[in-house]
């Protein structure tokens, strides 16, 4: 009987700990989430769904990379945009919201800048990290 009673508090216990992590990794994706893309003159900003802002200028962009996955909050649209700055700044744009607010269109005009480059990155099988363009001397 003590036997039983054991394996099923230990059953139970197992399953709440599988339930509390779950919920907090979909918290995390919720919080992680895009509410707003803004494209200008200026750079790129991005607005998560828990107030953090994402931003690089176009003139500190020193490196464009691609990634491709099937996991977490970007499994979706399965091919991420990398714009990093200098620093610790930059901002993740998923592929699609990247082609809607004119991302791709302000990348082709960076010197030196391939979009055949990047068309193979998003093209490759996840996971993939793919750099498609660095700014000279960097």
């Amino acid at each position: 009987m003590n036997t039983v009673f054991l394996l099923g508090f230990a059953s139970a216990l197992i399953a709440l700990g599988v339930a509390v992590r779950r919920n907090d990794r979909q918290g995390r994706e919720a919080a992680a989430s895009t509410v707003e893309v803004r494209v200008d003159d200026e750079g790129v900003a991005r607005t998560l769904a828990d107030g953090r802002i994402e931003e690089v200028r176009w003139d500190e962009l020193v490196e464009v990379e691609v990634l491709t996955t099937k996991i977490g909050i970007h499994k979706e649209d399965g091919v991420v945009l990398v714009l990093a700055g200098e620093e610790e700044r930059g901002a993740l744009v998923p592929s699609r919201l990247a082609v809607e607010h004119g991302v791709i269109e302000r990348l082709h005009a960076l010197p030196g800048f391939d979009g055949r480059r990047l068309v193979a990155a998003m093209e490759q099988p996840p996971p993939s990290r793919t750099t498609c363009w660095e700014r000279g001397g960097h």
